[in-house]
C-alpha cells in the first residue's frame, strides 16, 4: 500500500525578501497534519505508518552548505539537505523548524523543491509527497546577501 502526490507550497522560508545582510536569520518550517487529504481521500500518515520521524529532502542544498543550520524542531539528516520531522502526538502535526543564519555575500538562485518520505515499518506502507516552498507565488527562490 502507498500513494504519491505533489503538493506546491507546504515548505516556508521566511522573513520572504529579495535582499539580506550577513547575519540575518531565515526560517524554513513545515507544518504537515497528519490526517489530511493531500492523497485524495482522507487519510492519516501517522495512524497508517507509526512514522514518527519522515524524511524530508530538499533539491538544492546551497542555502544550507554555507550558512550556519540550526534545527530547533526535526533533527539533521545523513547530508546538508535531508532532515527528519517530528510528529507531535499532541497535536497530530509532523514538524520542521529550522532556522538559517546568512553568512555567504552572494545571489541564491534555486529551484525549491523538496520530498517527504512516511514509511512504514510493516505492510509497505508508505506515502510520498513532493513539494516546495513557494516564494512570490512560484517554487523558484531568488535572493542575495549583502555585507
Amino acid at each position: 500500500m502507498g500513494a504519491s502526490a505533489l503538493v506546491d507550497g507546504l515548505i516556508t522560508l521566511s522573513p520572504e525578501q529579495e535582499v539580506y545582510e550577513v547575519g540575518d536569520e531565515l526560517t524554513l518550517s513545515l507544518n504537515l497534519p497528519s490526517s489530511n487529504t493531500y492523497l485524495g481521500n482522507e487519510i492519516d500518515f501517522y495512524g497508517d505508518t507509526r512514522d514518527k520521524s519522515p524524511l524530508l529532502y530538499f533539491y538544492f542544498e546551497e542555502l544550507f552548505k554555507d550558512n550556519e543550520v540550526n534545527v530547533i524542531v526535526g533533527k539533521r539528516g545523513k547530508y546538508n539537505n535531508w532532515y527528519y520531522m517530528d510528529y507531535d502526538d499532541q497535536t497530530g502535526i509532523y514538524e520542521l523548524e529550522v532556522k538559517i543564519i546568512l553568512e555567504k555575500v552572494t545571489t541564491y538562485a534555486f529551484h525549491s523543491g523538496a520530498s517527504l518520505n512516511i514509511i512504514g515499518k510493516e505492510n509497505c506502507n508508505r506515502y510520498f509527497l513532493d513539494t516546495s516552498i513557494v516564494w512570490q507565488g512560484i517554487p523558484w527562490v531568488e535572493f542575495t546577501v549583502e555585507e
